[in-house]
């Protein structure tokens, strides 16, 4: 019967493992996604002003004329 004791002791610190990479996994997975939506809102900002430089820089043209 100890053995028994003994092999689900192992199972359960053995699933406790498991479950704390998991958690881990899952941590690490929303950071990456977190990241890549961020990066998503910094490249529209850049291609905004961008658009904007190259706008007044038109306008400028055209009022120097």
């Amino acid at each position: 019967m100890s053995e028994a004791f003994e092999r689900e002791r192992q199972n359960n610190d053995s699933l406790a493992a498991l479950q704390s990479k998991v958690s881990q996994l899952r941590h690490v997975t929303v950071d990456i996604y977190d990241q890549a939506r961020d990066q998503g809102v910094i490249d529209s900002t850049s291609e905004t002003f961008s658009t904007m430089t190259t706008s007044l820089k038109g306008s400028a043209r055209r009022l120097g004329r």
